[in-house]
């Protein structure tokens, strides 16, 4: 099995199916519970979530 089917067979963390309809904003616990999955699927569980302002000073640069 290569690198890139081992990597397309891991569970990545979707939106629920029961959730709101798409065009709903997610509630700071949705978003939190889908940050914490995304972390704990790539092996960096308790990993500090992006800010704006952290992102553009990243691209600015």
């Amino acid at each position: 099995m290569t690198p890139m089917q081992r990597l397309l067979e891991e569970a990545i963390p979707l939106r629920p199916d029961h959730a709101k309809p798409a065009n709903e904003p997610w509630t700071q616990v949705e978003q939190d519970t889908h940050w914490a999955a995304l972390c704990a699927a790539v092996g960096t569980p308790n990993a500090r979530r992006p800010t704006p302002a952290v992102n553009q000073a990243q691209t600015a640069a």
